[in-house]
C-alpha cells in the first residue's frame, strides 16, 4: 500500500500544474507568491522570484502528499491555450485617451495597449544575445 501511495504522489508531482507567480506588498515590504492554480491554498511567498518558485515545489509535493494520505480528490491540471486575441470595450473617453497616446508614441493602438498591459503585470523578456532580463517594451 506504501508503495501505491508513493507512486501517486510521484505521478501527481510530475503533473503539469501551472504555477501562478505575483508580487505583493502588504505594507510592510514586497515579497512574491507563488501559487499552483489547480490546487487550493497551495502557495508560498519568497523574498525574491526565484525563491518563491523553487519553495513552491516543496509546498507542492507536501499538499499532494497529505491529500494522498487523507484520500481527498486531487485535481488535475488544466490545460490552456490562448489565442492571444481579446475583445475589449472601453468607455468612449478613455479609448480616445489611448489613442492619442499612442499617437504621441507613433505606435499603433495594438502596440501601446500591448506595452501597457504586459508592464502591469511585470511581463520580462529576456535578451537573447546577452541573457539580461529587461521589462518589457514594444517600441
Amino acid at each position: 500500500m506504501k508503495t501505491k501511495k508513493i507512486e501517486d504522489l510521484d505521478y501527481y508531482d510530475s503533473l503539469p500544474y501551472n504555477i501562478a507567480l505575483e508580487p505583493w506588498d502588504d505594507g510592510d515590504g514586497a515579497y512574491w507568491v507563488a501559487r499552483v492554480v489547480e490546487l487550493p491554498y497551495c502557495a508560498i511567498h519568497g523574498d525574491t522570484p526565484k525563491e518563491a518558485l523553487e519553495e513552491i515545489k516543496t509546498v507542492k509535493r507536501e499538499w499532494l502528499e497529505t491529500s494522498i494520505e487523507l484520500g481527498n480528490q486531487i485535481p488535475g491540471p488544466v490545460s490552456r491555450e490562448y489565442s492571444g486575441q481579446i475583445s475589449l470595450r472601453l468607455s468612449p473617453t478613455l479609448h480616445k485617451l489611448l489613442s492619442e497616446r499612442a499617437s504621441i508614441e507613433d505606435i499603433s493602438l495594438n502596440q501601446y495597449m500591448n506595452t501597457l498591459l504586459a508592464q502591469s503585470v511585470g511581463f520580462q523578456v529576456r535578451d537573447k544575445a546577452s541573457g539580461k532580463t529587461e521589462k518589457y517594451k514594444d517600441r
